[in-house]
């Protein structure tokens, strides 16, 4: 079983109508959550995409979905941000796992994780590589 997934990244120095874009910005954080929820509930609407995960660092926001489709996920995100303050996007990354590249990512870690709890706090939600199937 291949499993796949798109990662959406922003730069913060080009996130328009932010005042504070020091790293890990509030401003910044509040703008990935609104382009996350945008985005998801277009990949949704489709079935093409759900929720996987999402991050913050000193330069970028980002966040993932689980996908079906690369060529149709990739085509739904940039026609539900067209026009939208959330057009921007630096990249989005496909990335493609079998189940033993996340058996070997996994190792002896605890099953939820530093980001599965992490997302669990933030999002009151787990993503789609921690729930059962």
């Amino acid at each position: 079983m291949t499993g796949k997934s798109i990662e959406i990244y922003y730069n913060i120095s080009d996130i328009p109508d932010i005042t504070d874009r020091s790293a890990f910005s509030s401003e910044a954080l509040e703008f990935r959550n609104a382009a996350m929820e945008h985005v998801e509930n277009a990949l949704l609407a489709g079935d093409l995409g759900e929720w996987d995960g999402a991050d913050i660092g000193e330069t970028e926001v980002n966040f993932g979905f689980s996908v079906e489709d690369f060529e149709q996920a990739e085509a739904v995100v940039k026609e539900a941000v067209a026009g939208t303050r959330f057009a921007n996007i630096r990249e989005i990354v496909r990335n493609e796992y079998s189940e033993e590249d996340l058996a070997e990512m996994t190792g002896d870690a605890k099953p939820l994780g530093l980001w599965g709890l992490l997302s669990l706090l933030l999002f009151r939600r787990l993503p789609k590589r921690f729930r059962d199937n």
